[in-house]
């Protein structure tokens, strides 16, 4: 555990230090408890926004199905409509 500084707004020190007084827990130990609530809600946030890629993503499976002569597909897509 490494030692951190920081500032809080006095009406939440109020709230932690109603309820270490009503929990018989330790300032500290509420506010460590609070902050990893937090930290594993954020990092289930991006986990979910950023994560790794799934391997087994069938949109991700379908992207090079095709498979052709022209690699420019969106530029050549008038040659390959009125092809005959």
């Amino acid at each position: 555990m490494n030692r951190y500084q920081i500032y809080l707004d006095p009406n939440d020190v109020n709230v932690f230090d109603r309820l270490s007084h009503k929990l018989d827990m330790s300032r500290s130990q509420i506010i460590r408890d609070v902050l990893s609530r937090v930290a594993r809600e954020y990092k289930k946030l991006l986990t979910a926004t950023y994560g790794p890629k799934s391997k087994n993503n069938p949109l991700l499976k379908m992207a090079g199905i095709i498979k052709g002569t022209s690699k420019n597909l969106s530029e050549d897509v008038d040659s390959i409509y009125f092809r005959d």
